[in-house]
């Protein structure tokens, strides 16, 4: 019964994900302001799931709002500060995204603000407590960084390409969504059918050694193809990911299942230390946001990363 109820959770976990695709696939396609306004949206969601994750006793409500708007000028600051030093002052019919959106940076004066507002609090409010400091620092720096290499995963294309369509130029973070959903469909299939060796008990009773394996495979198997066909019709994830340089695609297809895995496992470590099931009931049973993002963050966040070094230290050293 209870392999049952996993397999059917993880099945609604499948269906769900493809439902959040379709919403988000205009954004992802148009760009611009459309992806802006989705990313800001997901974010508050996201931060306030963190904040409610104190079953019974809230943030006092300064923190609360502090953090809100800290976690917006965390993700977006390096937009703003890229285009006005571009010269292009505060006209922002004259912004690029591509520009703004170039690199994963978090600004260290509002990240050193943010960290030392929490702490000072927890020496001067009773209410909030020392490991809330923590929690919160640790969190936010995670959604953050993840947030703005989703948005870096959008844009960079463009930052390299710049003659091509909005659509092919969305292909780089749909190949990212393609490998990490093709980890979750996977694992659910080869671990049900083949699945004995138990992974984590600590974290999952379910999930196996089996269905982790089979994920990674299938995944690897399918974005990686999808991006050798990408290039084979002449529209390549990015100038470096192209059937010449097979390998680079081949680091990322490994690196995406592996890490939305770690993504997964280590949002669920967090429920089951808080002692909640999901964290929040915004998507009903389904959970809320973070539930149904926490492997696709990890894998923008890593993923972003990786390209990042090499387009920094291989492509144009070369």
């Amino acid at each position: 019964m209870e392999q049952q109820a996993f397999e059917k959770k993880t099945l609604n976990r499948l269906i769900v994900g493809l439902i959040l695709f379709a919403i988000a696939m205009p954004a992802l396609l148009f760009g611009d302001w459309f992806i802006i306004v989705f990313t800001i949206g997901g974010l508050l969601f996201a931060v306030k799931e963190v904040l409610a994750i104190r079953q019974g006793h809230a943030y006092p409500l300064p923190i609360q709002l502090f953090t809100y708007v800290m976690s917006i000028l965390l993700v977006f600051w390096i937009f703003l500060y890229n285009n006005v030093q571009q010269g292009l002052g505060f006209d922002l019919t004259e912004w690029g995204f591509e520009i703004g959106m170039v690199k994963l940076e978090l600004p260290t004066v509002f990240l050193s603000v943010f960290a030392g507002t929490l702490f000072f609090s927890s020496i001067t409010d009773v209410r909030f407590k020392v490991q809330d400091a923590t929690f919160l620092t640790t969190m936010i720096l995670l959604i953050t960084l993840s947030f703005q290499g989703f948005l870096h995963l959008r844009f960079f294309p463009n930052y390299l390409m710049p003659e091509r369509d909005i659509v092919t130029n969305s292909l780089l973070l749909i190949y990212v969504g393609i490998a990490t959903f093709m980890t979750d469909i996977g694992a659910y299939f080869v671990g049900s059918l083949f699945g004995k060796a138990k992974m984590n008990l600590r974290v999952s009773k379910n999930k196996t050694w089996e269905g982790f394996f089979g994920g990674v495979f299938i995944s690897f198997i399918i974005s990686f193809s999808f991006a050798l066909l990408m290039d084979a019709l002449d529209m390549p994830l990015l100038t470096f990911l192209t059937i010449q340089e097979w390998y680079f695609i081949a680091l990322l297809s490994i690196l995406i299942p592996l890490v939305s895995t770690f993504g997964d496992f280590t949002f669920s470590i967090i429920k089951r230390e808080y002692g909640i099931k999901h964290f929040s009931t915004l998507l009903g049973e389904h959970g809320g946001i973070l539930d149904r993002i926490d492997s696709f963050m990890m894998a923008c966040l890593v993923s972003s990363l990786v390209i990042t070094i090499l387009y920094d230290w291989i492509i144009v050293l070369r």
